[in-house]
């Protein structure tokens, strides 16, 4: 029987309102699995207000599918979803050309929330950002508060800071000392001399 099947692209209207699509599309995987086709793809392509009411509805989401099935079976499968009050229409078509690609393309509706998917990617990007940098930032500036800086500064304030003054600053006074010690006692002495030299005249 597989080798008697064909490739088929149907447009199911189901009742539009169940915000989850796995349970919203249970009825097509119902009416595929009773008459033995194998479902390629089932994909939302819109959800839109309808031009005139159908069985009591206004509004319908608007299934793609692709499958394979016994181009026998394809009667049986439009009969039953007339008979399911979930599916308002379909519309089946033969479609021996189709092409992975083809299947696996975006429609409206999966465009759209990919698209969204992206921007909200894009948008919590920067957030992520800094979030890191309100979280680690602190922790690092602690870890390097408390592990290097007290060290690098001990170290550089009991080998460095003290040594350098302490050796250059006495060694100034020092000079300064000797140097003035020098000079009174120059002074007397050549005050005492000229005087000497004076009293002789």
């Amino acid at each position: 029987m597989s080798d008697q099947k064909a490739k088929y692209e149907g447009m199911f209207l189901l009742e539009a309102g169940n915000p989850d699509f796995q349970s919203a599309s249970e009825p097509i995987r119902n009416v595929l699995d009773r008459n033995e086709a194998t479902a390629l793809s089932i994909k939302p392509w819109d959800e839109r207000r309808l031009a005139y009411e159908i069985k009591g509805r206004r509004r319908g989401l608007y299934v793609l599918t692709y499958f394979e099935a016994d181009p026998l079976k394809i009667t049986e499968i439009e009969n039953d979803c007339s008979l399911d009050e979930r599916i308002m229409r379909v519309l089946v078509l033969r479609r021996d050309d189709l092409t992975e690609e083809q299947i696996n393309a975006d429609t409206p509706a999966t465009g759209s929330a990919r698209r969204a998917a992206e921007r909200r990617d894009e948008e919590s990007k920067p957030a992520e950002a800094e979030a890191k940098a309100e979280v680690e930032t602190p922790a690092e500036s602690e870890a390097k508060v408390e592990a290097e800086t007290p060290a690098e500064g001990e170290a550089k304030a009991e080998a460095e800071t003290p040594a350098e003054p302490a050796a250059e600053a006495p060694a100034e006074g020092e000079t300064k000392a000797e140097a003035e010690a020098e000079k009174p006692a120059e002074t007397p002495a050549n005050e005492s001399g000229s005087d000497e030299g004076e009293k002789n005249d």
